[in-house]
């Protein structure tokens, strides 16, 4: 599942006490876990989401989320905020947060690209944002946004434009407070557009050598969180779900509980893409389907994901420079070959 940083986590305990809410009462309520705000193995996002919709109900204020602005502390992003903190300039900050974004939460996949004279910061949620409240959403903006002026030392920074993807609330007052510039809702991403020239802005807390050293320890953290990632196990998630079609890169990602863009990453780290992964799994099963089993050809197309027998034989043609039916038969499986007659149920 997905999950934020601890510090991440007590941010929205922060918030609802904020609010006045009783936090015990609203775990009871979640029926959670009392000790969810400090679990050092990461706070599940579904969990906080559950929480926030009871504290909406609970307080009759929609707009909860927002009190995180007046919250924020320097150390609330953990190591990616120190690496924010010690670099040069805000599109350098931004561009760490781009890297580092698994850190705070695994679920949450960042962006930052140029159009013209302005920067866009993207924010996706992996496997979407459905079952997940506003109210998370307004967190993480009045976070980012209180932070970012913190960086650049000015509480009068504003961005161009905040765009949000879900509805207009009925009174936008306190988004205006709070963000003091135009916003979009029913946007088709969460996004923050900068001009240019904002983001060459110096920061006052720059050091080169400190920024050198967070982003080492970082990047750290980074091969931490991909230890349990291999070329060994995504072949082995795209194996479990062959069966019910081709699996895209998001679903292996999500069944990851990673972004993407950190499963993409991962794999060039050993030296693959995942196209390549998807095509020597299918490769190896259609081998073991082909001489171990007695699966017909059809199932087999089946098995391997492929909606239509011609793309199994276009494959089987560039795998083994011959059809199902002739690789099949040379490797004699029709011989009767009786050590290899049996069906192999586990590649089933």
């Amino acid at each position: 599942m997905f999950t934020v940083s601890v510090s991440y986590a007590r941010l929205v305990e922060e918030t609802l006490r904020a609010a006045g809410l009783e936090i015990e009462s609203l775990l009871r309520e979640s029926d959670l876990n009392p000790q969810i705000f400090n679990d050092m193995g990461s706070c599940r996002v579904k969990d906080l989401s559950r929480i926030l919709s009871r504290a909406v109900l609970q307080s009759g204020n929609p707009d909860i989320g927002l009190k995180a602005y007046g919250l924020v502390k320097p150390g609330i992003y953990d190591v990616v905020g120190y690496v924010m903190m010690s670099s040069p300039d805000l599109k350098c900050a931004l561009q760490h947060l781009v890297r580092y974004c698994s850190l705070i939460d695994n679920g949450a996949d960042f962006s930052l690209h140029r159009e013209g004279s302005v920067y866009r910061l993207n924010s996706n949620r992996h496997g979407g944002s459905k079952g997940i409240p506003r109210q998370f959403h307004d967190i993480g903006m009045a976070a980012l946004i209180s932070y970012l002026r913190w960086l650049c030392g000015s509480s009068q920074f504003t961005p161009l434009c905040v765009e949000f993807m879900h509805p207009e609330p009925v009174d936008t007052a306190e988004y205006y407070r709070i963000l003091r510039c135009p916003m979009q809702f029913n946007s088709s991403n969460y996004s923050i557009l900068f001009d240019a020239a904002q983001l060459d802005s110096p920061l006052s807390t720059a050091d080169a050598a400190l920024e050198s050293m967070h982003e080492r320890f970082a990047e750290q953290r980074l091969r931490e969180q991909a230890s349990q990632l291999s070329t060994w196990r995504v072949q082995q998630l795209i194996m479990e779900r062959l069966a019910s079609g081709e699996p895209t890169i998001e679903d292996i990602a999500a069944a990851l509980c990673i972004s993407k863009r950190t499963l993409q990453r991962c794999l060039k780290k050993e030296g693959t893409q995942y196209k390549d992964l998807l095509n020597e799994t299918r490769r190896e099963q259609a081998h073991l389907y082909l001489r171990h089993s007695h699966f017909s050809l059809q199932e087999v197309t089946y098995l391997l994901g492929f909606h239509e027998h011609s793309s199994f034989f276009r494959a089987c043609s560039r795998w083994f420079g011959m059809t199902p039916g002739q690789y099949r038969a040379r490797r004699g499986f029709l011989r009767g070959d009786a050590q290899e007659s049996h069906a192999v149920a586990a590649y089933g």
